[in-house]
């Protein structure tokens, strides 16, 4: 593809919606330039403290990947943009005739299917897409097997190792079966290294993640730490020898703009930095070619990933004529109700590097009530209901593996997040009863795999994948009853369990039914039978944790595990921890956002709870239930004033944005977080600004 060379005054003026041009302007004022790069601007002292990621060379091949493929970015993203629009006047003008209509009428209007002026089905399958020739998938052996994935970024050196040799981390009293499914089984885990949502983008710490990365695939890593009690006394952490993690990067969505490398005073695309940047110091390494591609929405968006692999295979050539092209390879997180009924156009598209696909089900959700926020009797699947997964994703699973099983292309499923309380029995037996069904129900539903969020659940999913396929396969039930047996010792909790088990999947949806696609998108809920999405427990519940979650991004932890509750078979609430990430707090924003805009909880209930929460969390006065994990001391304490403002603006505004990090991101910049008010700083460089200028 050549450059385009007709760019406006901004190259991508979605960019625009994260880093206002006033900021822009800011940051290229104060930049440094790149000896060798011409019109390239870094942020002060990256070249200095990353002479090697930040080298000439490497930014030269950053920068000319950007001007052959920004012309294709500019594009989609603004089609993005007009489709959002497209869809919210389908949504807005159907809410009257909907009115007179039951929830679940076969006549009640959705966008889906809705045709724009050019011809493009917007939202919705295409006619005849289950017939179309399509490219069958070769998968490298080293991916081949059983696909159970911890998900987590590569951020410290020690957090790296350790999710290099989570095949390695035996629980306390581990039990001599999980032993020997683990080995009988032969698989290695692979690892999720995110850059995406369990990261906040502070360009320091992706430049250290990129070393981090490389040094594992390079198996070199090490990390030696000081007893705190006892400088003398030092703990040295390296990699194992043998059933190391595969590593396989998950690069940033499209939306994000880079304000740190300013080229002509644009914004580098973050997406493409992080892959270039990652491409161009270990191109040599096969098993370092695999990425998780996010928030891609439709075949047009998969098409210009392709353009920009392709692109950099070609400049790779260039410059080492022994790499050959072809050996990239993609995993797709179809997290967006767009691209779920896309997914074999979106697989084409992106062959010949497309390997497989995964489902990740909050940013799905999340996506979905962005989609339909003009539907004022839509309502998301609660937060607090544990079987979320179970009741309202099987026909997005289904969807998943028929699309790719006949390609031979991998099919994952999504995130078990529920982590116990070291030393507690009764949170590890509640936390291990919800990871058994999660587990057992995807591999019925067909996936290969799913992911965890900590490096204790790997081996333990390890074994149930192994006991599963014995019981399936061979018909041998009694190694998976032992197993549970083990993880699960009560009696009253292991008999519903297994009752789960070795029962059938929930009832969902034939495809023929009239409500089969909106229940793809689990949009067929009127009343959720937890509890209403007003209540004032799920209110206290989405506020509580995202509130704790802004301030800990805004600090610069990605995910963190947030105390909550979990029932029993018994009815008694346990105390275990939820690991969220950017995801989990988009669900949740969009789910209290919904509950205010359409009337059903009122600005003063908010505000109420809001305060009672910010109260609760100040004081850190815990309970045997409830707990704040992320306190209002130090770092955070600086940040709690921007999350609540922040999550304030999210929840009343008329019109949120896109995503949350439309408005965080420019606090990831040093220029602004290293001030003494950030939030001041930047109402000063942008008084005009929606959100800043208040």
């Amino acid at each position: 593809m050549t450059d385009d060379s007709s760019m406006n005054a901004y190259d991508i003026p979605y960019y625009l919606d994260y880093l206002p041009a006033a900021l822009l302007q800011k940051l290229e004022d104060n930049g440094e330039s790149v000896d060798g790069v011409p019109g390239l601007k870094v942020a002060p002292g990256l070249v200095e403290s990353f002479p090697k990621l930040e080298s000439a060379e490497a930014l030269n091949f950053v920068c000319e990947l950007y001007r052959r493929t920004r012309a294709e970015l500019r594009r989609v993203l603004e089609q993005r943009r007009a489709d959002r629009d497209f869809i919210d006047k389908i949504v807005a003008a159907a809410v009257e005739t909907n009115a007179a209509l039951d929830y679940l009428s076969p006549e009640y209007k959705t966008p889906l299917g809705h045709v724009d002026a050019s011809g493009r089905i917007v939202i919705g399958p295409l006619p005849g897409s289950a017939s179309t020739p399509r490219t069958k998938v070769e998968t490298p052996d080293f991916l081949k097997g059983m696909q159970v994935t911890l998900f987590g970024p590569p951020d410290t050196e020690k957090m790296s190792i350790n999710a290099m040799n989570a095949w390695h981390r035996r629980l306390p009293g581990e039990s001599a079966l999980v032993a020997e499914l683990v080995e009988a089984s032969g698989a290695n885990p692979r690892w999720g290294a995110d850059n995406e949502d369990s990261k906040t983008p502070i360009m320091r710490d992706f430049l250290r993640a990129t070393n981090n990365l490389s040094a594992c695939f390079e198996k070199t890593l090490s990390f030696t730490q000081e007893d705190a009690k006892n400088p003398a006394k030092t703990k040295t952490y390296s990699l194992q020898k043998e059933h190391l993690s595969n590593p396989i990067k998950r690069i940033p969505g499209l939306a994000l703009p880079d304000g740190n490398h300013l080229l002509d005073g644009n914004p580098l695309p973050l997406h493409l930095f992080d892959f270039a940047l990652h491409l161009y110091f270990n191109w040599r390494l096969e098993e370092a070619l695999v990425f998780y591609l996010p928030k891609l929405e439709n075949e047009e968006e998969a098409a210009y990933i392709k353009t920009m692999i392709a692109e950099a295979e070609r400049m790779l050539v260039e410059l080492h004529p022994e790499y050959r092209p072809g050996n990239i390879r993609l995993f797709v997180v179809f997290e967006n109700p767009r691209a779920i009924f896309r997914i074999r156009e979106m697989a084409e598209a992106l062959q010949p590097y497309f390997l497989g696909g995964s489902l990740g089900w909050h940013d799905f959700l999340a996506s979905t009530a962005r989609l339909l926020r003009n539907d004022p009797r839509y309502r998301i699947p609660i937060k607090a209901d544990p079987d979320i997964v179970i009741n309202h994703i099987k026909e997005s699973h289904e969807i998943l593996v028929s699309a790719l099983a006949p390609i031979n292309a991998i099919a994952i499923g999504g995130m078990y997040g529920v982590l116990y309380e070291s030393g507690n029995p009764a949170s590890f037996e509640v936390s291990m009863v919800g990871y058994i069904k999660d587990v057992v129900t995807q591999l019925k539903r067909g996936l290969d795999g799913f992911w965890v969020a900590h490096p204790d659940f790997v081996r333990t999913g390890i074994a149930l994948v192994e006991a599963f396929r014995r019981w399936d396969s061979e018909g041998d039930a009694d190694v998976l009853e032992r197993l549970i047996a083990e993880l699960v010792p009560d009696a009253v909790e292991r008999s519903a369990l297994l009752e789960f088990v070795f029962g059938d999947d929930v009832d969902g949806l034939r495809e023929d039914d009239p409500n089969y696609l909106r229940a793809v998108l689990a949009a067929s809920i009127e009343k959720s039978d937890v509890m209403e999405n007003h209540d004032p427990r799920e209110v206290r519940y989405n506020i509580f944790q995202a509130v704790q979650y802004l301030a800990d991004w805004l600090r610069g932890n990605g995910c963190v595990a947030l105390p909550a509750t979990k029932k029993n078979a018994r009815g008694k609430d346990v105390f275990v921890r939820i690991m969220d990430d950017l995801a989990t707090t988009e669900r949740s924003r969009w789910e209290l956002w919904a509950e205010a805009a359409h009337g059903r909880v009122s600005e003063e209930i908010f505000e109420q709870i809001l305060a009672e929460e910010l109260e609760f969390i100040r004081n850190g006065e815990d309970t045997e239930t409830r707990r704040v994990e992320v306190r209002w001391d130090g770092e955070a304490a600086r940040w709690y004033p921007t999350a609540e403002r922040l999550l304030r603006k999210l929840v009343l505004s008329a019109n949120p944005p896109e995503f949350v990090t439309e408005w965080m991101l420019p606090f990831t910049l040093d220029y602004v977080r290293d001030a003494e008010n950030p939030w001041e700083t930047l109402r000063e460089i942008c008084p005009e600004h929606e959100i800043f200028s208040r």
